[in-house]
């Protein structure tokens, strides 16, 4: 019985496992996902539910705590069976597209309380276990520092994008080399000048890359090169399409080496 945190977690590590990867498997499994989030009503309450509360701060307990009462209540008018169904659908997509869940993350402890919260019915042998699962989110919403809170009609918009990288960078980009350090630096937190020189500096390499296996290549892997080429020469930084471009120019890039 997964609970949606770590479904939506393994999600997120799909999201950005895209960053850099020519497989395009991950970009279609992630957009499946996002589909779902809006079309389905009990996925997506979860949705904004776990996001609510991840970027909750109240520093008052008495009023924290209310508010998880609150969100709980919330999501058992759903009703707790529908709940378990469409996340095990959605483990069940995972696995079959060969994804395994995520293990270790930053908030798994948290979404485990909050999902016991959610499934388990009170009595008098569980009060204490419920109880104790509801401080623990509390002192999490009152310790808690937020750098950005994603609107609750969105869904990971290019702004929350980049705080799920910040968020992950640590342990997902540990044992990458200094220059791909540097690029997903520049894409979370860089300027715009800066990403206008990582663009144009990646155009650049990609067109080296092209003419060095142009001078290589048989006739028809010619004719194929030179319209890469063509469309590289026309390419320039449009500041609101960067994400998506510089995603693709580095796809490119891997595919051209």
């Amino acid at each position: 019985m997964r609970n949606f945190g770590i479904i939506n977690e393994t999600f997120k590590d799909i999201l950005i496992e895209e960053i850099g990867l020519t497989d395009s498997k991950n970009k279609v499994m992630f957009s499946k996902y996002v589909k779902e989030l809006k079309s389905n009503n009990v996925l997506r309450t979860q949705y904004h539910t776990y996001n609510n509360i991840e970027n909750k701060v109240e520093t008052d307990k008495i009023k924290s705590l209310e508010y998880i009462k609150e969100s709980i209540l919330l999501l058992k008018k759903i009703g707790v069976k529908e709940i378990i169904k469409e996340n095990e659908k959605l483990v069940k997509f995972l696995t079959k597209n060969g994804y395994e869940l995520t293990k270790d993350y930053k908030r798994k402890e948290l979404h485990e309380n909050l999902h016991k919260m959610i499934v388990t019915d009170k009595n008098t042998k569980n009060l204490d276990s419920i109880l104790e699962s509801a401080y623990f989110i509390s002192d999490y919403m009152v310790n808690n520092a937020v750098v950005l809170k994603e609107s609750s009609k969105s869904f990971y918009s290019n702004k929350a994008v980049g705080t799920i990288m910040i968020d992950k960078y640590n342990t997902k980009y540990s044992n990458i080399s200094e220059s791909e350090k540097l690029i997903i630096k520049t894409i979370i937190s860089g300027n715009v000048k800066d990403k206008e020189e990582l663009y144009s500096g990646m155009v650049k390499e990609c067109i080296e890359l092209v003419n060095t296996q142009l001078k290589e290549c048989s006739i028809d892997e010619k004719d194929k090169l030179l319209q890469v080429k063509e469309k590289l020469l026309r390419l320039s930084y449009v500041e609101h399409e960067f994400l998506v471009e510089i995603d693709k120019i580095i796809n490119l890039k891997n595919n051209l080496k």
